[in-house]
């Protein structure tokens, strides 16, 4: 499962920090579409990211991500970016698949 603000901040990244051709940043996110479940925006979940995010003190995008995680049931979210091992909404566990 991904959601639609992980697809956004992929192809910002490749735009700003790879170079990539809109056509080889279209392929990728094909490709992740074709093997994942996206989960779009929505406003209950706009609510609940603005939540998250004072709470735990989470950046606004980071925060989308887990309420969509969130919301949709996931156990355990899969990021770099967030501390590894804590456990929001619902029991939902955030792991560095670095680690």
């Amino acid at each position: 499962m991904i959601s639609v603000q992980v697809l956004n901040e992929v192809t910002s990244v490749c735009v700003r920090k790879l170079d990539m051709a809109w056509h080889e940043i279209a392929d990728l996110v094909d490709a992740v579409k074709s093997f994942c479940t996206v989960v779009p925006l929505t406003v209950d979940i706009h609510d609940s990211a603005r939540r998250l995010a004072e709470r735990h003190g989470f950046a606004f995008y980071d925060a989308c991500i887990v309420a969509t995680a969130s919301m949709s049931g996931c156990q355990i979210l899969y990021t770099e970016d967030m501390h590894d091992g804590l456990i929001v909404e619902d029991g939902l566990t955030i792991r560095n698949p670095f680690l």
